[in-house]
């Protein structure tokens, strides 16, 4: 058995580390790869014989007339149509590769995200977690499918059309060879410069994602409180971190990207200098001089890519490290190595010495002991900041205690599969989250082989039947995202009908009628009293009226039970319950 402990990010995986894992990646399509990677091979071949051909046709049917011109026209032509359809099919045989590693990406990291803890995802803010599986894959998708076997083409054609000119004339060949020492160092330098930027732009991004996460999420309460001005500036500072750093990398480009332009050019001068001499005293014939030139030629493109090529590397390096970092670094709660079985029938909960701590830092819950009954519903009550909500994410298991141990129907629930444990235990939350299909979908989401006549009665228990007439289609209505169609307090009534048609063992509500008024909250507990009959409850709450659905109160200060007993006994006894709810108290 064991605690789920999470305090650090994990650092981002350094270059080679990351580079194994794309190709770990692309091994998968290892089938795709071999056929881009052949393909690359007979482009290269292919422009290599081209020039081979045209050196024979300028000797010997242009300078000496020996053989016709026109069969050598042919092959070239040929030669040339098959190099084209060679390219397009490599072309879409990598593009495809690129596609795929993205999607199994963008797939590995959503499979992980559902997983992850809910520490941390208090720490990552929802920006953070969006730009890591969309804005960090387009440059991977980029150098997969284009960027690495082009680089690897590139390095064919040099080293292939190196070792013809080494053949031909291997003085003149030196002297091509020039600018390969400056070309080395400039890529060198330039891909040492552009790196950390490119994982300063990666993680600007998902500044600005973030910021525009928090503005459309809040769009309601910006425009309530005139806070436009105020997210605009802080959008638009995000914008800017991100234009300033786009800029730096502009600049190193713009300083390092012409030179690996212009240095391949030095080899063509060379070669008219120094071949054109040659061809002038007799030692080097005109085809061979054309073979030189027309391989240079050629050669301008591959040098030329391999930086454009090394800096999508670096861009998509950089952000596949940000990616692997999340996906190995960051532990999902762990599931029992021996599992246990929840037993049959109604289930007690008891929590037993529990400490608990938000990423290590200071206590919310000390030393706190509390027995649940099977079939009792207790309510927990205190101020803000008390621990009560921290007390009910302990019971799913959205969080492990520090200490102590949360058990449900006597099973410790670090011993319990996570599906088993939450399979039994339905959540409410003060603020529930609506998916945006049909309410009829919504109530369902937890059993979707749930019987309709089930259904409704948890609609009736729960008062969504009180309003679903109202609704355009009835229960076919579809639901805005987030709820955003219903009020506040309907999208509280629709979750705990949802929990009750899930027929789980356990309940907790979080404060689940905050957003009704006071005389449909009377009627609901009214209801709702004999639907959660033979169910364990758990209520979290600061309103008086919600306590009367409950058999008992505890009431927790600074994260203690100081009290615990019937509400109405504890309100005769005018101890921290009766202080709690004094206006309400009265007023009842």
């Amino acid at each position: 058995m064991s605690s789920y402990v999470n305090t650090v990010d994990p650092p981002d995986l350094g270059l080679l580390p990351t580079f194994g894992r794309l190709l770990r990646l692309w091994r998968r399509e290892w089938r795709l790869g071999v056929l881009g990677l052949t393909l690359a091979l007979v482009y290269t071949l292919i422009s290599i014989a081209i020039p081979l051909l045209t050196q024979r046709a300028v000797d010997d049917s242009i300078v000496h007339h020996r053989k016709p011109l026109w069969p050598y026209l042919v092959a070239i032509v040929l030669l040339a149509g098959v190099r084209f359809a060679g390219n397009f099919t490599r072309r879409f045989a990598t593009a495809r590769i690129g596609i795929r590693i993205e999607a199994r990406m963008r797939e590995l990291l959503y499979t992980a995200y559902l997983r992850y803890p809910r520490a941390f995802y208090d720490r990552h803010a929802t920006g953070q977690v969006l730009s890591r599986a969309t804005n960090d894959l387009y440059p991977i998708r980029y150098f997969i499918g284009w960027g690495l076997v082009q680089g690897m083409q590139s390095v064919m054609m040099i080293v292939g059309a190196s070792i013809v000119l080494i053949l031909v004339d291997p003085r003149l060949a030196l002297y091509t060879a020039v600018a390969m020492p400056p070309i080395t160092v400039l890529a060198l330098r330039f891909a040492r410069r552009v790196s950390p930027l490119s994982r300063q732009v990666q993680e600007r991004k998902g500044d600005v994602t973030e910021a525009a996460d928090e503005a459309v999420v809040g769009i309601e309460m910006v425009q309530a409180f005139g806070r436009e001005d105020d997210v605009r500036g802080r959008f638009g500072s995000k914008a800017e971190a991100v234009r300033d750093t786009v800029l730096k990398q502009a600049g190193v480009e713009a300083r390092h990207l012409p030179g690996l332009y212009y240095l391949p050019s030095l080899s063509i001068a060379a070669v008219v200098f120094f071949g054109g001499r040659e061809v002038i005293r007799g030692h080097l014939s005109i085809g061979h001089f054309v073979l030189f030139e027309t391989l240079l030629l050629q050669l301008v493109w591959p040098l030329e890519a391999l930086g454009w090529i090394t800096n999508l590397a670096q861009r998509a390096l950089a952000s596949a490290g940000r990616s692997f970092a999340w996906l190995e670094g960051i532990d999902p709660l762990p599931e029992p190595s021996t599992p246990r079985s929840l037993p049959s029938g109604p289930l007690d909960v008891r929590y037993e010495g529990v400490d608990f701590a938000y990423g290590g830092e200071h206590d919310v819950l000390h030393g706190l002991d509390l027995t649940i009954a099977a079939g009792e519903i207790v309510a927990v009550c205190g101020s803000t900041g008390a621990g009560k909500t921290s007390l009910l994410n302990l019971l799913p298991r959205f969080y492990d205690p520090t200490r102590g141990h949360v058990r449900v129907g006597g099973v410790d629930t670090r011993d319990l599969p996570i599906a088993e444990l939450r399979a039994d235990v339905a959540l409410v939350t003060q603020r529930p989250v609506l998916f945006s299909v049909p309410l009829r979908e919504n109530l369902t989401a937890g059993r979707e082989d749930a019987d309709w006549a089930d259904v409704l009665a948890a609609c009736e228990a729960a008062g969504v039947d009180a309003f679903v007439d109202e609704l355009p289609n009835g229960y076919d209505t579809l639901i805005g995202e987030r709820g955003i169609n219903l009020s506040g307090g309907q999208r509280q009534r629709v979750a705990l009908a949802r929990a009750l048609v899930t027929g789980a063992r356990v309940v907790v509500l979080d404060d689940p009628l905050s957003a009704v008024d006071t005389l449909t909250e009377r009627r609901l507990v009214q209801r709702l009293r004999p639907a959660l009959e033979g169910r364990t409850v758990l209520i979290a709450t600061q309103r008086l009226s919600t306590v009367e659905l409950a058999d008992r109160a505890v009431v927790l200060v600074d994260g203690r039970i100081v009290e615990s007993g019937a509400p109405a006994e504890l309100i005769r006894a005018g101890g921290a319950f009766a202080a709690l709810f004094g206006d309400e108290v009265v007023a009842a």
